[in-house]
């Protein structure tokens, strides 16, 4: 099954698991908040040049797009509602496969959008001169922080991260989603209760890389290790080999044993207050905080010119 089939198929049976149990669900508590955005988003923005209106519009950059759901729920409303006469949106992704399936849409056709498959940290600038840009990440990616397993908060992770976000456009606002529950054994229970989500990775590999037969996407099983205080914390995603494999990725042998613990990614939860002092230390401003008050939370941000 490819990565884009199983995430869909993990996204489903998360929401079924939501309705059965009674607890919140993150897809749908996003959705909501991306609507509230959309309605929102004319406000945030300024449009206009040179104290005249413009007939521009306002470009959309979106690290992350994901399936075609989230997609279609999330960025593409803010898109129509921001598109002008030489505006453009860009969808980001490290997944080809991700961006093929929402280039395929009938509801894409039409719209000019560019798909870039690229690292959303990697703080390349996308856009000169005077392109005014709306920048989104849902789905709490900016929570996938390239940072070291530790008890303490990861004040220059995450700064950095703005930093690179904002970098995108010289002029720009930003809707970062993130988890403000800091419940960790919440967490633990809710990480553990969808391995899809994580171990989804190896189904990516398979249909993405060259990699022998002999690689297994269902080798592994999932384990959620918590960290954190009253300000944030950090959930490692952890694979761990079943049994000893040998494989070849990219022409070069890979060797695991059993017992093997592979540090997939991490997922970051941040209280606003701590958000929003690593939002001042990156010289950002905040506008506005969307939330739905149980755990997650939509940070609207103006970079400053």
């Amino acid at each position: 099954m490819s990565g884009p089939l199983l995430w869909a198929k993990a996204e489903t049976r998360r929401i079924n698991n939501a309705l059965v149990t009674g607890t919140a669900n993150m897809v749908d508590a996003e959705i909501r908040l991306a609507r509230e955005l959309e309605q929102r988003v004319r406000d945030y923005v300024q449009w206009h040049h040179q104290d005249e209106r413009s007939f521009n519009g306002v470009s959309v950059l979106d690290f992350g797009p994901g399936t075609v759901r989230a997609f279609q729920q999330k960025t593409l409303p803010l898109v129509k509602n921001l598109w002008g006469e030489t505006s453009r949106c860009i969808l980001v992704d490290r997944s080809s496969e991700f961006l093929r399936d929402i280039a395929q849409l009938p509801s894409a056709f039409g719209l000019r959008i560019e798909f870039i498959s690229y690292d959303i940290f990697s703080g390349r600038r996308y856009f000169f001169g005077d392109e005014a840009a709306f920048v989104v990440m849902f789905g709490r990616t900016f929570g996938n922080l390239d940072a070291s397993i530790s008890d303490r908060p990861p004040v220059e992770a995450v700064v950095k991260a703005l930093k690179k976000i904002s970098n995108s456009a010289e002029r720009c606002w930003m809707a970062i989603s993130i988890g403000s529950d800091l419940r960790k054994d919440v967490a633990k229970a809710y990480y553990e209760a969808h391995p899809e989500f994580q171990l989804n990775v190896f189904y990516r590999m398979k249909s993405e890389l060259p990699i022998d037969d002999n690689f297994d996407p269902e080798l592994f099983e999932y384990e959620a290790d918590i960290k954190g205080d009253e300000s944030f914390m950090q959930v490692v995603h952890t694979a761990i080999v079943k049994r000893k494999v040998s494989f070849k990725l990219r022409g070069e042998m890979v060797n695991l044993s059993e017992g093997d613990r592979l540090h997939l990614k991490n997922s970051f939860s941040f209280s606003e207050a701590f958000f929003r002092e690593c939002v001042r230390l990156a010289g950002l401003s905040s506008i506005e905080v969307l939330t739905d008050k149980a755990g997650s939370d939509i940070h609207v941000l103006e970079k400053a010119t």
